[in-house]
């Protein structure tokens, strides 16, 4: 497993939660030491936007029970910039738009919106 993958693992704040409606809710705080934050930007160090977009793929595969990978992008918006120790929370859900199954995500620190996407995914080969 790579440093970003492990890293993600790591700032994982317990187990994937579902709702009455089946989204799924994950908790993560990425800490100083976490890798991603290396060189993003000296001195101001933010979460980099592919990663917010791999802690959507992780809560899926932890969810799914197998590895999933990133498919395609089909509308990411990256609104706010998520800093070191900061509670993210990641909230996904299933949605079926033109007969194509995408997760439909929105992260949040706080009230504060800090990214929206609409992804497809895949089971990747390995497992997780």
């Amino acid at each position: 497993m790579n440093k970003i993958l492990q890293g993600i693992a790591e700032a994982s704040l317990g187990a994937v939660t579902t709702d009455e409606d089946g989204a799924l809710e994950g908790r993560y705080c990425f800490t100083d030491s976490f890798a991603g934050f290396a060189g993003h930007f000296p001195g101001h160090p933010i979460l980099p936007a592919i990663v917010e977009m791999m802690v959507v793929v992780s809560l899926v595969s932890e969810h799914a029970g197998c590895r999933q990978r990133l498919v395609s992008v089909e509308d990411a918006k990256f609104l706010n910039p998520v800093q070191p120790n900061q509670e993210l929370v990641v909230h996904c859900r299933q949605r079926t738009i033109k007969g194509k199954l995408l997760y439909d995500a929105q992260l949040r620190v706080g009230e504060t919106t800090t990214a929206t996407m609409l992804i497809e995914l895949a089971p990747a080969e390995e497992s997780p």
